[in-house]
């Protein structure tokens, strides 16, 4: 564009500049400060000087960065990323969004710069800062957005500056310094692709190959700052106010003030906390009710979690940045969607809780503990706008609750409310017009049924009706309305003692809403007791309970309509639990009073009757369809004439939907009829419905009825706790009890433990009752519903923690378990993991999202766009950036003890063994193989293309299952059985023959008993199962017939194949072939159908459980040298004592037990072993060969019961000639197993964060001893590449780059992951093993 006179810009104000770095041609002649503007065409865009048209281009190649021909996908990924044509240069975003006008800009050259050092003579490149001022409409502060290339402009708005005066004082002298560089020329000649001077935002972070690697996870988790180091350590004292007071508390010394400290309860604790400055320093590192000490690091820990909870700080939004127009008005962009915001900062509200990542072993769960308890007996905040309403519970606690509606929800007044109400919100709600009859007829009714309205007819609420049930409300606070008869439960409760004319029980009534200021749930009941006294009238008051929906009589009537009402509250101490059965109502008494009817020739909507109503339609909210909606519809129309005949003849049931439905069978709104009182009844084939038979001078209220279905029904009730929920994995639930038990005083916390196979529980026992509840991920799954409201839904937690909480993104899919936890109610939340995501080298950060949207993290937690545009993309392109902000993010959320700073634990010595195959598991090895390595090279020689290779893509899940099998065959023998392969065998010996071979010959038998049974290479003389037959008739193993794909490799044979070039192979299974393939040898090969491969573990060896037996017996024989006799059993301390001084016993075999040493061996615990696998057919083969050896073991391992995997740990733990514990993944999981010494991993694990919970049993808080540590691996095999491979990440990720950068297949789907490429290159490079008999 051209550089028009600012002042004709009336309609832009001035809203930053940058400086860009551009290339200038050696033989420009440009002066500084001279005019330049913006030109060319896409992708070739540069700057152009106005003083004598000389051109300046981006840094680089002066042609296009990237082709314009780009896939569609590419392309949407650019723009993602805020590229243009692939590029992030500014020049490219400037020209992209002036020409959208978007924005105007005015470009001066401020600084010419020569690269010194150069050779004189020779070309010496020239570079140009050209200053760009970039002005925007005055429209912004109107509500302007940008009109198209919103990203784009996102990109560029992250290097403007606004520092104005800055500007103008570089501009005075001459020069423009690099925004932070105080070396403009460093700046000049090290910029970056952005080419803006002084930008770090796209630079990679410092990467020393050797050290740290940035934008690896693993290292990110690591460069987090130990939260040790945050413990303040300030000291005070206590000193008197009169300095001629002799004694006091201040006489006392801290250890005698701590020792008083530590005997008090947690709310006095905190009491005597408040009093001094000095006791809340001493009472701050006191875990009350604690039996031991935490170490330093948890005490730390605790202290940042408190923090964490006490505040909830408002910060500025991350992905927003503040600007400042030349004439001061201000204004805010999002650097990631371009949106753009005038006057106040955009702001977010952190939230409470966090990230508790300590490494594997390090005491989390007794830090979690140490945390309930310095908080016990604190409720749990209730949100901003609502009303709690106390009341007592057991006669000794102050418990409230309140309730909130989907219009509190939208006024944000309870922000952290489950929403998911608030897709449902008018559900069963109706239109006051639409009930109300729009003519009475007094004439004859014909008993018949009639079809009802549509459900086109069932509006919404009127503003009209929203009004008349405000005032209602108002009309409830009065004096008079609580002096009224109050119910608010269905009698539907009652009708099995009360009425016993009613013909079936109906379901349980679920707890009435509270928003009212009295709203009622008891009533009282008139009798006129003539057959007893003459004219004495007697009054029976019945409560209904909140948990259990039982009816109870009050002697005292004196129930609070105002508050919740349970059992518990009963003045009768017979009736005091939800246990105890109903009390029965003598059912002959007339009924003088019934909820949802009123008195003949009394008005109707009467507020009792409406909260009644109200209250069973949110009993039955599941309840109400579209086909509900017509029955409610239906009974709201009827006329006074069609409801008298409820009291006479019968009501006949209306037809729901078509005629084709039998209104005998049970529906939906009949459970809804029979809760408001009516009595359904089955004549002549025909469902009519009545009024109770004792109903004295009552009718039914439609009035009330009808305000009540224009009523939201979406209104809930959540109860305040001072509890804390924490969800594990079920095989943990044991560890927690286990912990709470060894740790807690005894009686000092209250625990509740709802497993997968116990009976709910009710919300109010839930949030009152108890100070720990702790359920499993089985329970959350199952308790989640798009209908279900569940029991944990109820409550309002003071906190909730999930331990091992990585399994939230374990599935990037929204399962049950995160739905549920998103939805749970609480003032803090907790993750507890030692492994916040898998640790391999494809790493994924979006495993980090799911925990995110737990924690209720308001920028990325809750905006799944804000975290992919602003973290996530550019991560995974390694943009500064984005490593930035999930930095900014982790360190205000996270915190992460690491074993290598902490200076108590014991080493742990790892190593890798390499073994030999024996020679019967080698044949099996070599067996799938081969079998394998045909499939690949008879696929077009090694084609990836090929649609059936496993090096095909497309192929994953086959390939997944390959190399599972490959996997487990390096540790279990096994077969593959070649089946129904006579018939293509019988056709390749016909194509012989057809080349000359005597059918009748001796060569003919040999060459099909080959193809049948398998044979020796003709020139390797190998055997091989299934050898490869060539035209020239030689048999060759794949490794031979691979050397060379144009001839025949047997010596002296040399026979050429006939190739078929690429374009004539062309074909539906290889639509883009690679190379020539020998087409006469491919065709020749019979087509091997065969089983699946199987493991024979019953019947074979292992060369791995071969060696492993051998080391389990020189430990049994270290443990003889201790003094143990191995027919001796013996109850040994897993808790030895710590000692941060300690000395590390020798447990070598080789070290004998001399008379001196005998005392210190008596003192040793014994060696014990962890064996971990991953396949269940491993651990049968190593169970069965231990039990061979005579060394005592136990296992815990899917798909053992819970209380068998129990039994087994405590055998492990407690018996002396117990020596192995034999493990999968699923026990891998918060055990404390600090005295065991020697971990076995009997095969190489992909994700390191697994095989760190696998070690960390062992080496961990507790351990007396160096762990020590061996992994075996097969040698040769898929093992020993996938070590290498994780050994050494770089290299392979850089081949996944070029392999997605160079896929051109048609059609084929990518590779996911850098494991799934990992698996592609593992088939591609196995190999044979040779056997030795060895160990």
């Amino acid at each position: 564009m051209e550089n028009d006179d600012v002042e004709r810009w009336a309609d832009h104000k001035l809203c930053g500049y940058l400086s860009a770095v551009l290339a200038v041609p050696e033989d420009a002649s440009i002066s500084p400060n001279s005019l330049c503007r913006i030109a060319g065409d896409p992708p070739n865009i540069y700057f152009v000087a106005h003083q004598n048209d000389a051109v300046l281009y981006p840094i680089g190649k002066p042609e296009a960065p990237v082709s314009t021909a780009a896939p569609p996908s590419v392309k949407k990924r650019w723009s993602r990323l805020g590229m243009v044509h692939g590029s992030i240069s500014v020049v490219h975003l400037l020209h992209a969004l002036v020409a959208h006008k978007c924005l105007r800009t005015v470009a001066r050259i401020s600084k010419i710069s020569r690269r010194e050092g150069e050779v004189e003579g020779c070309n010496r490149e020239i570079r140009a800062v050209v200053l760009v001022d970039v002005y925007l409409p005055k429209a912004l502060w109107s509500g302007w957005q940008f009109p198209r290339s919103s990203s784009t402009a996102a990109a560029l708005f992250k290097h403007l500056r606004c520092s104005y005066w800055l500007l103008d004082s570089c501009l005075s002298r001459g020069f423009f310094l690099a925004a932070d560089s105080h070396d403009d020329y460093d700046g000049i000649w090290n910029v970056t692709d952005c080419h803006v001077l002084g930008c770090r935002r796209h630079c990679s972070a410092p990467d020393n190959p050797k050290k740290k690697k940035p934008f690896e996870l693993q290292e990110i988790f690591k460069s987090l700052p130990c939260v040790t180091k945050k413990v303040d350590c300030d000291r005070s004292r206590v000193n008197p106010a009169d300095s001629s007071c002799e004694s006091g508390i201040w006489v006392l010394s801290d250890d005698i003030l701590i020792n008083i400290l530590t005997a008090l309860r947690p709310i006095d604790l905190v009491k005597i906390s408040l009093t001094c400055h000095h006791l809340r320093y001493l009472a701050a590192s006191i875990m009350p009710c604690m039996k031991l000490k935490l170490y330093p690091h948890q005490q730390a820990a605790v202290e940042w979690m408190l923090q964490r909870e006490r505040e909830s700080k408002v910060l500025q939004h991350p992905l927003y940045m503040d600007f400042i127009t030349e004439d001061g008005f201000d204004f805010s962009i999002n650097t990631v969607s371009g949106e753009i915001i005038s006057g106040t900062v955009p702001t977010i509200r952190d939230f409470r809780g966090g990230m508790f990542c300590d490494e594997p072993g390090l005491g989390k769960t007794i830090t979690a503990l140490s945390l309930i308890l310095k908080t016990q007996g604190t409720l749990a905040e209730s949100p901003d706008g609502v009303q709690v309403i106390w009341c007592m519970h057991d006669g000794k606690q102050r418990c409230g609750y309140y309730e909130v509606s989907a219009d509190t929800i939208t006024k944000g007044s309870v922000s952290k409310i489950n929403n998911i109400v608030v897709q449902k919100a008018r559900r069963g709600q109706l239109s006051l017009d639409e009930l109300t009859p729009k003519k009475i007829c007094s004439g004859n009714a014909s008993n018949s049924p009639r079809p009802l309205c549509s459900a086109g007819q069932i509006l919404e609420s009127t503003d009209s009706c929203s009004n008349k049930r405000i005032k209602f409300c108002e009309s409830a606070c009065s004096p008079l309305a609580s002096l009224t008869v109050r119910c608010t439960r269905s009698w539907s409760n009652v009708k099995r003692n009360l009425l016993d004319v009613y013909e079936e029980p109906t379901p349980t009534s679920r707890k009435c809403s509270k928003n009212r200021k009295h709203p009622s749930k008891s009533f009282t009941r008139k009798r006129d007791k003539e057959t007893l006294t003459d004219n004495i009238e007697y009054n029976e008051t019945w409560v209904q309970c909140d948990a259990c929906s039982k009816w109870r009589k009050l002697a005292d009537s004196a129930a609070n309509a105002s508050t919740a009402w349970f059992c518990s509250m009963n003045s009768d101490p017979l009736y005091q639990s939800c246990n105890v059965p109903e009390e029965s109502w003598d059912y002959r008494e007339s009924i003088t009073y019934l909820p949802g009817f009123h008195a003949k020739g009394s008005s109707g909507g009467q507020e009792e009757n409406v909260s009644f109503f109200i209250s069973v339609l949110k009993e039955h909210y599941t309840l109400i369809t579209t086909e509900t909606k017509k029955a409610l519809t239906w009974l709201a129309k009827l006329s006074p004439d069609k409801l008298g005949e409820m009291e006479t003849i019968g009501l006949v049931s209306p037809i729901v939907g078509t005629s084709l439905f039998d209104t005998r069978l049970t529906r939906d709104y009949h459970k809804i009829f029979q809760a408001f009182g009516l009595i359904k009844r089955i004549e002549k084939g025909a469902m009519r419905w009545y009024y109770p038979r004792s109903l004295v001078n009552l009718a039914f209220d439609l009035d009330s009825l009808r305000i009540a279905l224009c009523e939201p029904l979406d209104s809930f009730r959540l109860y305040l706790s001072s509890a804390t929920l924490i969800v594990v994995p079920s095989n943990l639930v044991d560890h927690w009890n286990t912990q709470i038990e060894r740790h807690v005083r005894p009686g000092q916390l209250r625990v509740y433990v709802w497993g997968d196979q116990k009976k709910k529980p009710s919300a109010h026992n839930l949030a009152w009752d108890y100070d720990v509840v702790i359920t499993t991920f089985n329970r959350l799954s199952a308790e989640w519903g798009p209908r279900k409201r569940s029991v944990l839904m109820q409550i309002h937690w003071l906190r909730v923690m999930f331990d091992e909480g990585h399994t939230l993104g374990s599935s990037l899919n929204l399962t049950n378990k995160l739905q549920l936890a998103v939805s749970l109610t609480a003032t803090s939340r907790w993750l507890l993991t030692g492994t916040p995501t898998p640790n391999t080298p494809n790493s994924q950060l979006s495993y980090l999202q799911p925990m995110l949207k737990f924690l209720k993290e308001e920028a990325y937690g809750q905006h799944q766009k804000s975290w992919e545009a602003g973290i996530l993309r550019p991560f995974e392109a390694e943009m500064e950036e984005g490593r930035l902000r999930l930095l900014q993010l982790l360190n205000r959320c996270m915190i992460s003890a690491r074993k290598i700073d902490l200076k108590a634990i014991p080493p742990c010595i790892k190593r890798v063994t390499f073994l030999d195959f024996s020679e019967e598991h080698a044949k099996s090895y070599n067996e799938l193989v081969e079998t394998v390595r045909r499939n690949i090279l008879m696929a077009d020689w090694n084609d990836p293309s090929h649609v059936e290779s496993l090096l095909n893509p497309k192929q994953w899940k086959l390939r997944t299952a390959t190399m599972k099998n490959v996997r487990l065959s390096c540790c279990v023998a096994g077969h593959v059985r070649v089946t129904d392969a006579g018939e293509d065998i019988q056709e390749t010996m016909d194509i012989l023959v057809e080349d000359a071979l005597d059918p009748m010959s001796q060569e003919y038998a040999l060459i099909k008993y080959n193809l049948l049974y398998g044979g020796n290479c003709s020139r390797c003389s190998e055997w091989c199962r299934l050898p490869v037959i060539t035209p020239c008739r030689h048999f060759l193993c794949l490794d031979c017939v691979a050397l060379d794909s144009e001839r025949c490799t047997f010596p002296g044979c040399g026979n050429s194949y006939e190739m078929q070039s690429p374009e004539a192979l062309a074909r539906p299974e290889n639509p883009n072939p690679k190379w020539p393939v020998p087409k006469d040898l491919i065709e020749l090969q019979p087509s091997y159908k065969q089983d699946d491969w199987n493991p024979d573990w019953q019947s074979t060896s292992s060369s791995k459980v071969t060696y492993l037996v051998h080391r389990l017996k020189e430990l049994q024989e270290t443990n003889k040298m201790i003094g143990y006799s191995s027919d001796k059993k013996e109850v040994m301390s897993n808790e030895p004592t710590f000692s941060s001084n300690r000395s590390y016993f020798n447990t070598s075999p080789d070290h004998e037990a001399s008379p001196e040493s005998r005392n210190v061996w008596s003192h040793t615990p014994l060696e014990k072993v962890i064996i971990f696998s991953q396949f269940l057919e491993h651990i049968h083969i190593i169970e069965q060969q231990l039990s061979i050896a005579g060394i005592q073991f136990v296992g815990m391992y899917s798909p053992m019961h819970s209380c068998n995997k129990m039994k087994s740990l405590a055998t492990f733990q407690h018996d002396a000639n117990c020596m192995a514990l034999l493990m999968d993944g699923s026990a891998a999981l918060g055990l404390d197993l600090s005295f065991v010494t020697h971990v076995y991993l009997m095969e190489p694990i992909w994700d390191r964060s697994m095989e760190e919970q696998v070690i960390s049993r062992a080496h961990r808080m507790g351990a007396a001893r160096p762990i020590h540590v061996e992994t075996l691996a097969m040698n040769g095999t898929i093992e020993e590449q996938m070590l290498k491979f994780l050994q050494d990440g770089d290299e392979c990720r850089r081949l996944l780059k070029e392999e997605l950068g160079t896929n051109d297949f048609d059609g084929t789907r990518s590779f996911r992951t850098l494991h799934d490429f990992a698996e592609s290159n593992y088939l591609a490079h196995l190999s044979f093993v040779r056997t030795n008999s060895r160990i």
